[in-house]
């Protein structure tokens, strides 16, 4: 089946038993960033060797022999905000281990701030459904506010709000073709700005 995904997942050794949470998440992304340029990035046939970029981010971060970069601390923060505790490299390879991560759109944009076209979107959320559905995640946790306006509608319903601190964080599920309901919420681009500890309470509610 062509599931529409030119970036493959990284899909943790642990995750079908739930891992260290005991429940399947799927972490999701919004872009990878190249300066490449390419005019037909996303050409699987093309560029067979970029397929594999988010498994290497992702294994390029958890190898402690790799010199930390600056990009490193968004993983950093969001690991530190699923278990509510700075983190060393053994509990790092756990949390890791234990999700899928991928990035929504499925061609690379020129930089942090720069968006996707809407037919790119709208393909990214055709592939969405088809990981759900080949992961069977239980919860989906969306990186920022661009991203969580540009999830498809379809298959939706709104869920309850979660309030930590005053503050509103919006949920909702997606239904499988299973029945299977998937709970989803966004944080915080973790990139910027973001209070590892304050988010803690807020996803431990969710995963509640």
């Amino acid at each position: 089946m062509n599931d529409g995904l030119f970036f493959r997942p990284f899909v943790g050794s642990s995750y079908a038993d739930g891992g260290l949470f005991g429940k399947r998440i799927m972490v999701l992304g919004e872009s990878h960033y190249c300066d490449e340029g390419c005019a037909d990035c996303g050409d699987c046939l093309r560029h067979r060797e970029c397929m594999e970029f988010t498994n290497g981010v992702v294994k390029q971060y958890l190898d402690d022999r790799v010199e930390r970069q600056r990009w490193m601390q968004t993983l950093l923060k969001f690991e530190r905000s699923l278990v509510g505790m700075e983190t060393d490299q053994a509990l790092r390879q756990r949390i890791w281990q234990s999700v899928v991560f991928y990035n929504y759109l499925q061609v690379a944009m020129g930089g942090p701030r720069e968006a996707g076209t809407s037919a790119q979107y709208r393909q990214a959320g055709e592939a969405l459904f088809c990981m759900m559905e080949k992961y069977q995640p239980e919860y989906l946790i969306a990186w920022g506010n661009r991203l969580w306006d540009k999830l498809p509608g379809e298959r939706w319903t709104d869920g309850r709000d979660i309030i930590v601190d005053g503050y509103r964080v919006a949920t909702g599920t997606y239904t499988l073709a299973s029945g299977r309901r998937v709970k989803v919420m966004a944080v915080n681009h973790p990139s910027v700005g973001y209070s590892w500890d304050y988010w803690h309470r807020v996803i431990t509610e969710f995963l509640g």
